[in-house]
């Protein structure tokens, strides 16, 4: 039986296309991506294996989360790199503890994403950021590496069924070196079939040279959105329209949905100053009262910006820690506040489900 619909006629095919080309200046310049919009979580550990990431804890974790409206989760695996540039990735028991989270994910209607980070701590760096090398054998060394734990990762996104991937994380002292990434991403692509992204410093997302080869242009949206410590409302939301315009510039240029990879304030004075900063605390209570405030305005703005995909909120620890300092989201405050920007409007339940995988 031929099931092949009937080809149309000339007069028919250009009337297609005229009402397509209407439609699409009709809808303005949004290139935000059709899934659901992600109202994600970053879950985190302090350590890395099993008797963590896959304990009871994680599964009570995902559930509450789930009455709270959150959609979506990403989890953060290790490798650690050294100032020779090797990366050290042992497999072995962490599998288990990266497929099991996901998939409980998947199992209460959540998108995932694995973002995989470099552990720099110890290694002479001060940051992702600053990984560089002055020899070509560091180069070689740490992309030989680099590349043998992105694929073992991608492999286990792919297993495991995760929405998203990024390829990595706040690494702009590499970027130069763009043919290598390009073929990284390529080899990620032969082994894992959802969506690609790169988690980008927010100072550095105009830097990324591949973009056009990943679905998502990616953003550690640290951005700073007020000039003065303790700012207004106000000052906040005039912050943020700067931030916005910046945003759909990056979109429109790179064709691309913006996906916010992370989003979070310290509880500190200076949070919109400087947003990754969880030591310049100054007044507590003040510190706490900006955070909260600071978290609502960007929830409404990147919610309703037209280019933004979703955001993934910094972070949430399973277990007992309801404390709110530094970057902990698991306390009543923010809890209510993440449940009134996300939840379904009289309902406790989780929101509809999105499809896991590809």
């Amino acid at each position: 039986m031929n099931l092949r619909p009937p080809t149309p006629n000339p007069r028919a095919r250009w009337a297609a296309a005229l009402s397509l080309t209407f439609c699409l200046l009709s809808a303005g310049p949004s290139v935000r991506a059709a899934d659901p919009f992600l109202c994600g979580v970053t879950v985190s550990c302090y350590r890395w294996g099993p008797g963590e990431w896959d304990a009871p804890a994680m599964e009570h974790t995902l559930d509450e989360l789930g009455t709270l409206g959150v959609n979506a989760v990403a989890i953060h695996p290790y490798a650690r790199i050294a100032r020779d540039g090797t990366v050290d990735y042992r497999p072995g028991p962490v599998t288990p503890a990266t497929l099991k989270p996901l998939r409980w994910a998947h199992e209460r209607g959540m998108s995932t994403l694995l973002k995989p980070h470099l552990a720099y701590w110890g290694s002479g760096f001060v940051w992702r950021g600053a990984i560089t090398f002055d020899r070509a054998d560091a180069w070689d060394r740490f992309f030989t590496g680099y590349r043998a734990f992105i694929l073992a990762q991608a492999r286990l996104a792919e297993q495991a069924g995760a929405r998203w991937f990024a390829v990595g994380t706040e690494l702009v002292g590499t970027l130069g070196h763009e043919a290598r990434w390009r073929g990284l991403i390529a080899e990620v692509r032969a082994v894992y079939t959802g969506k690609l992204t790169y988690a980008a410093n927010w100072d550095d997302a105009e830097k990324v040279p591949f973009w056009d080869a990943l679905d998502a242009v990616g953003v550690q949206a640290y951005y700073p959105v007020a000039e003065v410590p303790n700012p207004t409302e106000r000052d906040l939301r005039r912050g943020w329209a700067k931030v916005d315009r910046r945003i759909a510039a990056l979109a429109a240029k790179h064709q691309r949905p913006v996906l916010l990879t992370e989003l979070g304030y310290a509880a500190s004075e200076a949070a919109a100053q400087h947003p990754w900063d969880d030591a310049a605390v100054g007044n507590r209570a003040r510190g706490q009262a900006l955070k909260l405030r600071a978290t609502r305005i960007a929830l409404d703005v990147v919610e309703n910006h037209p280019d933004i995909a979703g955001v993934f909120l910094w972070k949430w620890f399973p277990g007992p820690r309801e404390h709110d300092d530094e970057f902990v989201l698991q306390y009543p405050a923010m809890k209510q506040l993440i449940a009134e920007a996300w939840r379904q409007p009289s309902s406790t339940a989780p929101p509809p489900a999105v499809t896991p995988g590809k």
